[in-house]
């Protein structure tokens, strides 16, 4: 069933991913200030919070072409399913203290996660 709505499931995951990685990079402050809780990032953050964010576009990039390019899916969404689990795992078990954003885009990207594990099991 889940195979049946791939394409429309990856382009939106892949829409959503790339807002995120574009709030990173273009306003890093406001990132780490709503998602993180973090009011007056050092200049060494904000570098690593602007790159964070075009490696979040890449992955979102290569989630809305594996939409439509079905030949790299499976590396694709092994890719995505991993760099999305690994940020839930950091969320929920890493040193930071939990804000209510970290919670929200670990949960999101959980969801979609899943959802590749899913569709790749064949489920």
């Amino acid at each position: 069933m889940l195979a049946r709505h791939i394409v429309w499931i990856l382009a939106v995951s892949g829409a959503i991913t790339a807002g995120g990685g574009l709030a990173a990079f273009l306003t890093p402050h406001l990132f780490l200030r709503l998602g993180f809780g973090i009011d007056r990032p050092e200049s060494a953050s904000l570098f690593f919070v602007r790159h964070w964010g075009v490696l979040i576009l890449t992955v979102a990039a290569l989630i809305a072409y594996c939409a439509y390019v079905p030949s790299v899916r499976t590396p694709v969404l092994v890719a995505g399913a991993t760099e999305k689990f690994a940020i839930g795992i950091f969320a929920f078990f890493g040193p930071l203290k939990r804000t209510s954003g970290m919670t929200a885009i670990a949960i999101v990207d959980g969801i979609f996660a899943v959802l590749y594990v899913v569709y790749l099991a064949g489920l």
